[in-house]
Parts: C-alpha cells; structure tokens; sequence
C-alpha cells in the first residue's frame, strides 16, 4: 500500500463521497494525501451527451428510423435487399448501444452513408418522417454525425494500453482547441452550409462542458510533464506531497543537477523525438484504419520508462517521482477491458 499513489474510479458517489466514498476512506486508512482522478473517458463522454435538447431530438428519430428497420428481422432483411439493389456499399444499419463507447458515433456515421435508402424504404412501408427531407434538421443532423466522429476519434486515441497519464491530459487538452477553432469557422461564417449562430451555440456549449470537467487532469500538468520534461519543468512541493519518501530537499537538488548536465538533458530531448517520431507512426496507421498494425508499435511508456531507467543511481528521488507519475491511471480502461475479456 505504501506505493499506492493514486486511484481512478468511474465517478460514482460511492467512490468519490466526501466522507463514506472509497477514496475518502482509502486516505482515512492509509493517514496521507492520495490523488484521486475520474475516469477521463468517463468525463468525455458525459462530456459528449451535452448535445442539447434540439441534438437530442435529431438522435432520438434516428435511433427511432433504426429501431423500425433493425429491431424487425422482415424489415431488416428488406432493407439490406434494398441497399444491394442500388449499389450502396453497407451491409445495413447499425443498432445503438448506450452502454458502448463510439456506438452513437458509428451508427450515425451508417446512418447519413444510407439515407438515400432510408427514405425509400420508409415510403416503401407508409411510414411518414418528414424531417429525414426537412433542411433545418439536416443540417443538425449532419452535423451531430461529424461533431461525433470528432468525439470518436479523441475516444480511440485515448483508449488502449501504453497511455501516460500526460498523453490522456494532451488529447483533451487537443479537443479543446479543436472546439475553440470550430467555433471561430462558423461565427466567421467559413461553413455555409450550417445554420451559424445556433450551431456555433451547440458547440461552445460541448466547448464549456470540456472546460467544466478534467479539473484534477488540469491541476498536476506540471506533474505529469515532468515524466518527458523534467529539464524544463518545475514540480512544486504540492505535487510531491502524495508521494511517499520522496524528500523535496533532495528532488531539488537532482533536478538542479540534471538540468546542468547536457547529457542527461539531450537524452531526454532524443526521448521526445522518439516519441514524435511513434505519433506520427500511429496517426498514418490510424489513417488507413490499421488498428492491428497499431498494437505491435512499441507504447510510448516503455519509451519513458527505458530513458529513466539509463539514469544513474544519483538521480534516484526523481526516478521515483517519474515511476509514480507512470503508475497512475487515467481511466478505467484496463479494468473494463479485463471485465470484458472475462
């Protein structure tokens, strides 16, 4: 217990309460600070459902069209009878799951790749929604399907093992800016196909909603940096406070050494072009939806790892500070993905 430095829960109140929560608890018993996180795929997701009552409604009449055509095994056989006849190049539509990561985003994205055959199916069968021909709703709704690919997207990048706690906080961190400049494309009016103002609204609402969470993730970005960065980061006594037998008089004084060595800092320097360099190898891999190719790139942890562990036994306080940083969790991934694998 003595190496344990931070937990990640899901957010729940009985993780998280104030006085009889786990994490509350877990401090009472062990008498020292820990860090405690939620869940950043969590907080992305909560993130995600702020879409508004107008983009709900939109979502809701998909899910509807989908139910009508999928959850009916005549209807479903029809319909892909249909696609094949006009050549379209999808099988058929996708049934949404609230419990599943990217599935709202996936059956949107199925959905507008098939809606010329939607329609015709639904006049095929009498069934009446004018809104799938109606403007103002089409512009919401292809809207919602590239605003959710984007969200899927920054999902996929922060899922999977090898993730550092710095690498979650910068996809965040990345989506943010994303947002601010999608913003500044519709109120300039460089989108004119969107009705601006109101969705310049809906996205500075997903905008306030990513500011509004990841305080925690926010509060230690000198910490988490330091793991890539410690020649040009300053880590304050706060930080260094939960961790264990780490003392700050002698923190101060390795990192005062490590910074006047060239050697130990053009290592690091190399770490962060071997990291560059596994980036761009992920982002061409993900671009032709090589996620098999993805998982035998060596994780950008043991990248960090292996540079920490070529220092010399003088600079151990910091090795320690590193090694917790890389021991803490950012989400709750691993344990799902265990859960699932069982």
């Amino acid at each position: 217990m003595d190496k344990l430095i931070s937990v990640c829960t899901d957010g729940a109140p009985c993780m998280v309460g104030k006085n009889k929560g786990f994490v509350a608890l877990l401090r009472e018993h062990e008498k020292r600070p820990i860090l405690s996180f939620h869940c950043i795929l969590h907080q992305e997701e909560l993130c995600a459902q702020m879409c508004g009552e107008q983009l709900g409604e939109v979502m809701s009449l998909v899910i509807r069209v989908v139910n009508f055509i999928v959850a009916r095994a005549l209807n479903d056989r029809q319909f892909k009878t249909l696609l094949d006849e006009v050549g379209n190049n999808y099988p058929g539509l996708l049934l949404h799951s609230n419990v599943r990561w990217l599935s709202r985003g996936k059956v949107l994205s199925r959905f507008a790749a098939c809606l010329s055959g939607i329609r015709t199916f639904l006049e095929m069968k009498n069934v009446e929604h004018p809104e799938l021909a109606n403007t103002e709703w089409l512009l919401k709704f292809y809207y919602l399907v590239d605003m959710t690919e984007h969200l899927n997207q920054l999902n996929v990048k922060m899922q999977g093992v090898g993730n550092t706690v710095l690498s979650l906080q910068q996809a965040v961190f990345a989506f943010e800016n994303k947002l601010e400049l999608f913003i500044a494309d519709i109120e300039t009016g460089r989108l004119l196909h969107f009705d601006l103002q109101q969705l310049a609204g809906f996205t500075s609402n997903l905008l306030q909603s990513f500011k509004a969470r990841f305080g925690e993730f926010r509060e230690r970005t000198r910490l988490f940096k330091f793991i890539t960065h410690p020649h040009e980061c300053a880590v304050d006594s706060a930080d260094l406070s939960y961790i264990p037998d780490v003392s700050i008089r002698d923190f101060e004084l390795q990192a005062a050494d490590l910074k006047a060595s060239d050697m130990w800092v053009n290592k690091f320097k190399s770490l962060n072009e071997d990291l560059e360099r596994l980036a761009r190898q992920q982002a061409a891999l993900a671009s032709k939806h090589k996620w098999g190719e993805m998982k035998k790139i060596q994780p950008a942890d043991q990248l960090i790892v292996k540079t920490w562990n070529a220092l010399p036994v003088t600079y151990h306080t910091l090795q320690r500070v590193s090694i917790a940083v890389l021991t803490m969790f950012g989400s709750t991934y691993a344990c799902e993905q265990s859960i699932s694998h069982l």
